[in-house]
């Protein structure tokens, strides 16, 4: 008989298993399977140790390997800490561990220390309004994320929208050079304000010099620039090593994560004029800082995305964390209805295009969307939508694919920002885009 090897993935169930073997589905379920940052794993109670215990200890470090805590910590006992255990239960959990030889859930949590990537793990905002923030986001670079992002600022300008706009993209700063000539670029940017918040100093006061007019500013509207960087970029490498960094050396935003930083930036930005919206670009990739936006700003999503297999199978990745995030279980906030797709550069043939309407449809059905039993009829709390319904947030907004628009920059040509221009190829997704921020056709 071969013994089985254990894994990063199956470690957790398998102790979450033994736990409730030893112990009990009482004791399982009230405490916590703690993950160090190298991956090694503790069971943590408030309950008194019992002779149980020693063939528990036993038993896991069998079965755990590296991926137990020495013998001595892979059972922490808190009972004499009650106040210490109340944080633990009180930090933002995994989703309710399965045993893995039934795959039922044994009621036990996972809490996953970790050096970077926390922001996954938060429990996620209700939607925030108004004004509607929009957050553009792709799993990949490339797709014409920030150019999308620019034309609909261009669109909603024209219809005398107020919009400020933030460049959230700070690995590869793109959207605040695209809207800002040098001359309009700001004194500050993003990372300088996340540099004065590591370091405790008053980043309120850099707020007045973040934003940047850009030329789509009329005697009707106005559009706020707020820049990755300002216009004399300084040490941005330093800045930039200080921007993930967790809390501050400061008092103002002790144990506040990206998103929580983020969510005062943009609160301050947003005070300094009414806006109708407020657009973010965000990195493209699994980072943490992505996570951030897209779940903790309590904004709508945009997930921008071009007909590749490595798009549908990031998106398979993206979505598992949207599972666990959402999960009524885990006490998340169901933001399933806020995302909706864009098929960027999408081809000219309306049959070509059907391709990704599928694929998208079924990484949602097999992720997000509900599952329904055999048998049972369609009610209205179920989330499933039909593959071609144009309303279901896996249907795609599309940008039809142009030349004109993969050179584009509005600081030396405005010419493809007149509608005329744009409207062949960004018409369906623009309409989108006021549907979702609340603006009539």
């Amino acid at each position: 008989m071969t013994r089985s090897v254990a894994t990063f993935d199956r470690a957790p169930e398998t102790l979450a298993q033994l736990v409730h073997q030893h112990l009990g589905p009482e004791v399982a379920s009230a405490g916590r399977i703690v993950r160090d940052i190298f991956g090694r794993l503790s069971f943590v109670t408030d309950r008194v140790p019992v002779p149980a215990w020693a063939a528990l200890r036993l038993a896991a470090t069998r079965a755990l390997g590296a991926y137990a805590q020495s013998a001595e910590y892979v059972l922490v006992s808190l009972a004499e800490e009650t106040e210490a255990f109340q944080r633990l239960i009180g930090e933002p959990s995994a989703a309710i561990l399965p045993d893995p030889t039934t795959a039922r859930p044994v009621g036990t949590r996972l809490i996953d220390r970790r050096l970077s990537g926390d922001e996954w793990l938060m429990r996620p905002r209700p939607i925030v309004e108004p004004p509607p923030r929009l957050v553009f986001y792709s799993v990949k670079g490339g797709v014409g994320r920030s150019t999308g992002l620019a034309i609909a600022a261009a669109d909603l300008a024209q219809r005398g929208c107020n919009v400020l706009v933030l460049d959230m993209d700070l690995e590869a700063p793109g959207v605040g050079g695209l809207l800002l000539d040098h001359d309009a670029m700001p004194e500050f940017g993003v990372a300088d304000w996340f540099a004065a918040v590591a370091a405790g100093a008053d980043a309120e006061a850099l707020v007045p010099d973040m934003l940047g007019q850009s030329a789509f500013t009329s005697p009707s509207a106005v559009v706020d620039v707020v820049p990755a960087h300002g216009q004399h970029p300084g040490d941005y490498f330093g800045k930039l090593a200080r921007v993930f960094a967790p809390g501050s050396a400061g008092e103002g935003f002790a144990g506040k994560g990206f998103a929580a930083k983020t969510e005062v930036l943009v609160q301050a930005l947003a005070q300094r004029r009414s806006y109708d919206a407020i657009l973010i670009d965000a990195r493209a990739g699994l980072h943490e800082s992505s996570a951030g936006l897209l779940l903790g700003l309590g904004a709508r999503v945009l997930l921008f995305g071009i007909d590749t297999t490595q798009t549908f199978n990031d998106l398979a990745l993206l979505f598992q964390a949207f599972q666990q995030a959402f999960a009524p279980e885990n006490d998340g906030v169901d933001l399933r209805a806020f995302f909706r797709m864009v098929h960027a550069k999408a081809p000219r043939e309306l049959t070509a295009r059907q391709s990704f309407i599928e694929r998208s449809w079924n990484v949602w059905s097999e992720s997000l969307y509900d599952d329904l039993p055999p048998g049972r009829d369609l009610s209205a709390d179920d989330f499933v939508f039909d593959l071609n319904d144009a309303d279901a947030p896996h249907y795609p907004l599309e940008i039809i694919a142009d030349e004109t628009f993969a050179r584009f920059d509005p600081r030396h040509d405005s010419e493809p920002l007149g509608a005329l221009a744009y409207e062949p190829f960004f018409g369906t997704y623009l309409a989108g885009v006021r549907r979702i921020i609340g603006l009539a056709p």
